[in-house]
């Protein structure tokens, strides 16, 4: 019987280093004329409204992510990503003249430890906005009260409420993209068996994908369907031998990229050869060299963005020279997410103005139609009307490959389509 325990992927921690701050800020200044003119003074302070988290020289934002519990291994990096972007940010003198400074938050990954820190972000803290790298979404309701700013990834919340933004648009209930449907046709895949963890959005990703199968126009049946895989150590053998006995030919797993690997052994040593076995997170060069031999073959992807090993994407090669730059580990797959969710966040402060208030930030952000986080985002995002008020989600995944124990990026992004499985009709 093969045990999953959970393993932290270890980072090697750090700030941005002067060096690197100063080579940000050098790349977007002119050459010094000669004689070299003084130092310009600090921006004089605009006379503001008082808002939450915003003075004449700092904007105080929050990170809510968990750094302990079953789920930190899981979302290791996002936050020190996060800081990245920031520091690139106050490199350039901040927005406006204010610079931001960062609180970060450990949710353990518990929807009752969340809403006691979001409590303490907003009354204590004041801070303006919340970026968010968690499966939990228990702070929302509470951030809708109070007009709170949210940018993240993969929550139903940010499908229902104006004051939150998903990076690839809303999580829509019973709206899903086939395009992992399609991925895995392209190896020839007939018979799907689909698992996740017993996490909410796990368990509401994979169900959508189900009722998608009939909807999806590829040909596909789904044989086995698994919702209730726990997120700590749990019995992989049994569920290996119920993949192998449902005939399945290919595997969607949505879980943490441990549980979903201890999977793959498991097949492995039950002698199971699936034509394609696709891991929701599987990215990240040290895990796969770690597991060896069972992940051969395997498809992943991160969650949502373009994999670092693409080459061409200007934000693509922003965010890995600066992650190596700093001593982080660019291949996680929440990693980018935290970069492109703070970037997303920056962009809805530029958006409002010398004198932000946290409702012309949202009114402002709403009517933005194409935003690719510079190209970290492998199609572009609309918070406008779409298939929702919010927008649409994305039907576009960037997958790789595990080839000779290294993840290679496809080629080019694959695309599906936008079914609502509710009303059972493609919507996108």
């Amino acid at each position: 019987m093969t045990l999953v325990r959970n393993r932290r992927t270890t980072l090697v921690a750090g700030g941005l280093g002067a060096a690197m701050v100063l080579a940000v800020a050098a790349t977007s200044a002119n050459a010094a004329p000669t004689p070299a003119p003084k130092a310009s003074a600090t921006p004089a302070a605009v006379a503001c409204a008082p808002q939450d988290g915003i003075s004449s020289t700092q904007i105080t934002l929050g990170f809510v992510s968990p750094k302990t519990g079953p789920a930190a291994a899981n979302f290791a990096g996002a936050e020190q990503a996060a800081r990245l972007r920031i520091d690139q940010e106050n490199a350039k003198g901040g927005i406006f003249g204010r610079k931001i400074k960062l609180i970060g938050y450990d949710d353990a990954g518990s929807g009752s430890v969340q809403a006691s820190v979001a409590n303490k972000a907003i009354q204590d803290d004041k801070v303006f906005g919340i970026m968010l790298s968690s499966s939990a979404d228990a702070m929302m309701p509470y951030l809708k009260q109070n007009n709170v700013p949210v940018t993240g990834f993969s929550l139903l919340a940010l499908a229902t409420d104006r004051n939150t933004f998903g990076i690839t648009g809303p999580t829509v209930p019973g709206v899903v993209s086939t395009a992992p449907l399609e991925r895995l046709k392209q190896d020839g895949v007939t018979k799907v068996a689909l698992m996740s963890h017993n996490t909410p959005g796990a368990v509401n990703s994979i169900k959508s994908i189900a009722a998608a199968v009939p909807l999806a126009g590829t040909g596909q049946t789904n044989v086995l369907t698994i919702l209730d895989s726990p997120q700590g150590a749990h019995d992989a053998t049994s569920e290996a031998l119920r993949i192998k006995n449902s005939g399945a030919d290919g595997l969607y797993t949505s879980m943490y990229v441990d549980g979903g690997v201890s999977i793959a052994q498991a097949l492995s040593q039950q002698g199971v050869k699936l034509k394609a076995n696709y891991l929701v997170g599987l990215s990240d060069p040290a895990q796969i060299a770690k597991a060896a031999g069972p992940l051969a073959g395997m498809i992943g992807s991160t969650y949502g963005t373009t994999p670092a090993g693409v080459a061409g994407k200007p934000g693509v090669r922003t965010f890995v020279n600066g992650m190596k730059a700093a001593g982080l580990n660019p291949y996680t797959a929440i990693a980018p997410v935290g970069f492109a969710t703070t970037d997303l966040m920056i962009t809805g402060l530029k958006l409002a103005g010398k004198c932000p208030t946290r409702q012309v930030f949202i009114n402002n952000l709403r009517k933005v139609k194409n935003y690719t986080a510079n190209g970290l985002l492998p199609v572009a995002t609309s918070f406008g009307p779409g298939v929702t008020a919010l927008g649409s989600p994305s039907k576009c995944t960037w997958f790789l490959t595990v080839k000779n124990g290294v993840p290679v990026p496809d080629k080019k992004v694959t695309c599906g389509k936008l079914v609502d499985t509710i009303n059972n009709k493609v919507v996108g």
